[in-house]
């Protein structure tokens, strides 16, 4: 099956980074049990260290927003790429066919192929160890996988990731991609704003940070 590429409108990312140049950095993962209109959160691995603990708090919710809106518009089966304004960042969403959804948030230099074997292999894991703790999950869980989490740390570094699961080259290039605009990812009719003010994961101060750097155009400043 091809990759499907999007652009989505990244203000939320305008925020002050203290990491070191050119380092690839992985800032979230999270596993959803699959639902188009609602994806129920099931496990969540993030390293946020590199920004200001100012920041963290909105920076937060926005990663499980996205995310979760992502994973709601990546059909069982699928592999989605999305590709975040002005090379701030990229969300890769994998929808398994038996109906958990991985989601991870990378920045632009993080490798793709990296990218959803860590989703497919996080799945696999999950799958595995946590039968029984989440197929009738209808509301958020936090729930503890420590080997996923321990895969989480290893592909902190996509070299090594790539070492420690032996990953053939071709393995996962994307064979076609589809590039895509942010109306294709949205339904008819519904917009990214309308869809924060409706969302849980996000607090009232975040959707006026969003709209706020949106206003200012900040990005380029603050990243």
């Amino acid at each position: 099956r091809g990759h499907r590429f999007c652009k989505v409108s990244t203000e939320w990312l305008c925020l002050a980074s203290n990491s070191k140049p050119n380092s690839m950095k992985l800032l979230s993962l999270i596993l959803y049990k699959y639902k188009e209109d609602n994806s129920v959160e099931l496990l969540a691995c993030e390293e946020l260290s590199s920004f200001s603990f100012f920041h963290r708090g909105p920076l937060r919710e926005h990663i499980k927003f996205h995310s979760r809106l992502i994973a709601n518009r990546t059909p069982l089966g699928q592999r989605q790429s999305i590709d975040f304004d002005q090379n701030l960042g990229k969300c890769h969403a994998y929808s398994h066919p038996q109906g958990i959804c991985a989601a991870a948030l990378v920045d632009g230099e993080y490798p793709m192929r990296v990218a959803f074997t860590l989703c497919a292999e996080a799945i696999r894991l999950f799958m595995e160890l946590m039968v029984g703790k989440y197929e009738d999950a209808t509301a958020d869980l936090a729930l503890q996988c420590p080997p996923v989490q321990e895969l989480f740390v290893k592909f902190q570094n996509p070299a090594e990731a790539d070492k420690l699961t032996k990953i053939e080259k071709d393995l996962e290039e994307v064979k076609t991609v589809v590039a895509q605009s942010m109306d294709d990812l949205l339904k008819r009719g519904e917009s990214l704003d309308q869809l924060m003010e409706k969302s849980k994961d996000l607090s009232n101060t975040s959707v006026q940070f969003y709209r706020t750097a949106k206003k200012n155009n900040q990005c380029c400043k603050m990243y």
